[in-house]
């Protein structure tokens, strides 16, 4: 069987280098920030049975989704640390955010509902899909979408890829007329020329180590021994669910994404508390993280359902404007409201992440300072640093929740909505006015 899941994954990576070759050649697919991994995915659906058929995907591909996100979500929580007093600067960036996020969960999920009223084969809570496709992206929106399946709701991994894709190419497309406007405006104080620097080999100068060593590599490798600290994660994860279902037959119905979460801030706590966390390297986990990622987007992309898409194509467009209009809403006219410094520049970067990815939002910033002179870049990293390992908890968390009951979901969405609201009247704009 491990055989099987070695050959099955050599082909995987073999349309993830192919992938990164396209995205290296072509440049418009740089400049949408494309990943590797969904473009390698998109090739094999495109010669598998689904489409020509040229090639035979392997049936393993389909069920890499679930113990690779579990390591992408372990990591996330392994390590992380948390500044209270970057919290305290930069809570202006942290509550637009916060914002973005519970007010596309708040929305999306009654429109959605509503949507579904229309069209009654639309998946069961399939609005709640908005915070992690658009805000989250690929790895939140497989995250979601396996927990979903896995619950016995099905398309929802296509689902998500599909608007995680739409959210990608709208974010630099819409992302751009922001900008130009808000350059004609004059709300771009840093203007000066960039280069794209998105393809091609790394400069010596500009390459950051992917971790590093914590012990002698003649005991064992330092990756290796990272790795063993998500494992141990998980399987302590699985181990407490598992007594606590002997006991409570309610926590035999958590799903396997919780396991190493849960593992993840126990080990790390007792770590820090016995001083063992000096064996631990953040950059190694996240890269274990990233290859993790990868795999998942990739082997999620290929085996997607391309019915789907073909099917809800006016729901999906009707669901994904009003989400668009949404965070124009946000973006523009309450980060204006909220924030005095630097504006422009963090809502840009609020767009373009809360719609594509990081990256979107970090090359519209750019391109209104290029040179990276205003303070928006510090508090919009702190806002995220803060803000995703509880993004990645709720991707597993509120699946459950709109399981339950799609109400369930719509209060939380709006009661955090009603405090970022409050906050940002009460507390941001009084700041600015006085």
């Amino acid at each position: 069987m491990f055989q099987t899941v070695i050959n099955d994954l050599m082909i995987l990576m073999v349309f993830l280098l192919i992938g990164f070759v396209i995205r290296e050649v072509c440049k418009p697919v740089q400049k949408l920030f494309i990943p590797a991994g969904i473009i390698g995915g998109a090739l094999a659906l495109i010669l598998g049975p689904q489409v020509f058929g040229i090639i035979e995907l392997p049936e393993t591909w389909s069920g890499m989704a679930t113990p690779t996100i579990n390591i992408v979500l372990t990591c996330t929580i392994f390590g992380t640390m948390i500044n209270k007093n970057k919290i305290k600067s930069y809570s202006g960036a942290i509550n637009v955010i916060v914002t973005t996020y519970f007010a596309q969960l708040f929305v999306g999920m009654l429109v959605g509902m509503g949507l579904c009223k229309i069209w009654p084969e639309l998946p069961e809570n399939w609005g709640i899909m908005s915070s992690f496709c658009f805000w989250g992206g690929h790895g939140a929106a497989t995250t979601a979408g396996t927990l979903f399946e896995d619950l016995g709701v099905d398309n929802m991994i296509s689902f998500g890829i599909i608007l995680a894709t739409l959210g990608l190419i709208l974010a630099m497309v819409l992302g751009m007329i922001l900008v130009n406007v808000g350059i004609r405006k004059g709300y771009g104080k840093n203007l000066g020329s960039t280069g794209s620097g998105d393809g091609g080999a790394l400069p010596m100068e500009e390459r950051k180590p992917l971790g590093y060593s914590t012990v002698s590599s003649s005991g064992i490798n330092s990756m290796a021994l990272q790795f063993c600290f998500i494992m141990l994660s998980i399987f302590l994860g699985g181990k407490i669910f598992g007594g606590l279902a002997t006991i409570i037959p309610f926590f035999s119905k958590i799903p396997a994404l919780l396991y190493g979460i849960v593992g993840a801030a126990i080990i790390w706590f007792l770590m820090c508390k016995t001083k063992l966390d000096k064996y631990a390297d953040k950059k190694s986990v996240d890269t274990i993280s990233g290859v993790a990622l990868e795999i998942c987007i990739c082997s999620a992309t290929a085996t997607l359902n391309l019915n789907v898409f073909a099917s809800y194509l006016v729901p999906i467009i009707i669901y994904t404007a009003i989400i668009m209009a949404l965070m124009f809403f946000i973006c523009i006219v309450l980060v204006k409201r909220w924030i005095k410094k630097d504006w422009f520049e963090l809502s840009l970067m609020a767009f373009g992440q809360g719609i594509g990815s990081t990256p979107s939002g970090l090359a519209l910033a750019r391109c209104v300072d290029p040179e990276t002179k205003t303070s928006a870049w510090e508090a919009f990293g702190v806002a995220l640093g803060c803000f995703v390992p509880v993004t990645s908890t709720l991707a597993a968390l509120l699946p459950l929740f709109a399981m339950q009951s799609p109400w369930y979901v719509v209060g939380i969405g709006f009661a955090v909505c009603v405090c970022t609201m409050l906050f940002g009247e009460l507390v941001l704009k009084k700041q600015i006015i006085h």
